[in-house]
């Protein structure tokens, strides 16, 4: 059975912006991706690079959230089957849907939509529920105890505020035991705990599965099992981490991302 990977081929994508006044409005168009292209498998692989060098673009183009100007997006199965998203075509090489394909992949972005007034109790059941995943209400209930959210447990989403309901959307993400996992800067507004509890997540979902992680918190990116550098909305350096850090002498993704640095002025910001 072959394992899950995404490619990216050739993505551009880019977004108009409009400046002056309201009867001399100016288009101008802002890079998200350009010629972007990589190849990612099962396991964690954490996207790195300054603001602005298309993290959050490549994970909501990955999501399918939005299509891309230029290229495609091909998913690969572990029955063999194939998707491609695209602006010319939405192809599968067999009967799955774009639906389906969205139902493998589980997408927390930087600002989650607050939909909702059910209970944490009631919203993580049914997306359990949703998912088909076996025996839903205890893994439910193991997912709020994992996350600390059990003295939350009957209060409507709606009225969670801060860390703790950064604490909800995450658990609302690994509750749904998806295929591919996409999480847009985890840590930002989490509390050391959530932090801690984030990271024993990632490294405990099972490694049939895609977990892509965009992030400018350095500490944190040390969970990955591959790293991809975005410079300027292109694929700078793509590999293991393991031989990227060996690389430098403090062997860690900090000391690796300053020393890709030096060369081109990135700058480092934590979360």
């Amino acid at each position: 059975m072959a394992d899950l990977w995404i490619e990216w081929s050739h993505i551009t994508k880019k977004y108009n912006s409009h400046k002056g006044s309201n009867s001399l409005k100016e288009k101008k168009s802002i890079l998200g991706l350009l010629d972007f292209s990589a190849t990612v498998r099962a396991g964690v692989t954490v996207i790195l690079g300054p603001e602005g060098a298309g993290k959050s673009t490549l994970l909501r183009l990955t999501a399918a959230t939005m299509l891309p100007d230029d290229g495609r997006i091909t998913y690969g199965s572990r029955e063999g089957g194939r998707f491609i998203w695209s602006r010319g075509s939405v192809v599968a090489s067999d009967s799955t849907s774009l639906s389906d394909w969205r139902d493998k992949i589980a997408y927390l972005p930087t600002v989650p939509a607050l939909r909702y007034d059910e209970t944490v109790e009631e919203t993580l059941l049914y997306y359990a529920q949703l998912r088909r995943v076996a025996s839903p209400r205890k893994h439910a209930a193991e997912c709020i105890a994992r996350w600390g959210l059990a003295g939350w447990r009957k209060t409507p989403v709606s009225k969670l505020i801060g860390p703790v309901l950064k604490r909800y959307f995450l658990a609302e993400c690994f509750v749904k035991s998806p295929n591919i996992l996409l999480l847009d800067e985890p840590t930002r507004g989490l509390d050391p705990i959530g932090k801690q509890i984030l990271w024993q997540e990632i490294t405990r979902q099972p490694k049939d599965q895609i977990v892509l992680i965009s992030t400018n918190n350095l500490a944190f990116a040390e969970c990955a099992d591959d790293l991809i550098l975005l410079e300027n909305g292109s694929c700078r350096r793509l590999g293991r981490r393991k031989y990227l850090t060996a690389s430098v002498k403090e062997g860690t993704v900090e000391g690796w991302y300053k020393a890709m640095q030096t060369f081109s002025g990135l700058k480092i910001q934590e979360n």
